[in-house]
């Protein structure tokens, strides 16, 4: 074989189809993952498509809940619960972006992936989740301080209930307009007061919880000894009424006989 024949060949060998076949190949080489099913990239993209309510991060999250009323879902891809949840959660999201539904358009249903590296996870650590799924709600107010951890069932009519009664505005130092006279009174008193000073109330309170609760404990054990004492009474009294109606059974028979 000529030189020129061996070149010819080299350079077909090299053709465009036959690089096209051998750049699908390494392309399916290098996405291949040893991952479980539901935890592979394309699934976790796909159940992360999937979310109908509104997606937060750490970058968008405060700009987002900023005067809502939110109901958020803590939630990972590959999470058995969480995907179990996911209907009912879309529904729920759905339901609320109806504006006759939201017509004050101030309750958001959101969610956070805690897998979601960096964004979602500083938003798990900032709010210490521990367990997936978790469900926050309440007011975003001060960065979060208000919200609670929902532990209800999981249903569409569940989670409607829920919001139905729960995502309102409520009374506190960041939303004083909702408050009632006497509530607003002792908000602006605590507001008032000086670091220190807030910090010997609390001490103040938590020790008349404390007397209260002993207070209490020792009337329920005043009572406790008043009703054994009762009880003592009631067991002698329907002794001795059945010992009488035994004696006059057997002097009955006696009689009888």
């Amino acid at each position: 074989m000529t030189r020129s024949t061996s070149s010819s060949l080299h350079l077909s060998f090299f053709s465009p189809s036959i690089l096209f076949i051998f750049a699908v190949i390494i392309h399916h080489a290098l996405s291949f993952t040893n991952e479980p099913p539901g935890r592979d990239p394309v699934s976790i993209d796909q159940v992360r498509g999937a979310e109908r309510a509104v997606s937060l991060t750490s970058d968008n999250f405060d700009e987002l809940t900023k005067g809502k009323l939110v109901f958020i879902k803590f939630y990972s891809p590959h999470c058995p619960h969480c995907k179990k949840m996911g209907n009912a959660w879309n529904e729920l999201a759905d339901y609320y972006q109806q504006p006759d539904n939201n017509q004050n358009g101030d309750i958001l249903i959101g969610s956070i992936d805690c897998t979601n590296s960096p964004t979602g996870k500083a938003l798990c650590a900032r709010f210490k989740i521990m367990g997936l799924p978790t469900i926050l709600y309440g007011d975003t107010t001060y960065g979060g301080v208000y919200l609670e951890e929902y532990r209800g069932d999981k249903s569409f009519s569940d989670f409607k209930q829920f919001t139905s009664q729960a995502l309102v505005p409520m009374c506190h130092p960041g939303n004083l307009d909702v408050c009632g006279a006497d509530e607003r009174r002792q908000i602006e008193s605590y507001i008032a007061m000086e670091y220190h000073e807030l910090l010997a109330e609390i001490r103040q309170v938590e020790k008349k919880g404390v007397d209260t609760k002993a207070f209490y404990e020792t009337e329920f054990d005043k009572l406790q000894d008043i009703y054994n004492k009762q009880l003592a009474k009631k067991t002698i009294y329907v002794s001795r009424v059945k010992d009488d109606v035994r004696m006059i059974k057997e002097v009955i028979a006696l009689k009888k006989a």
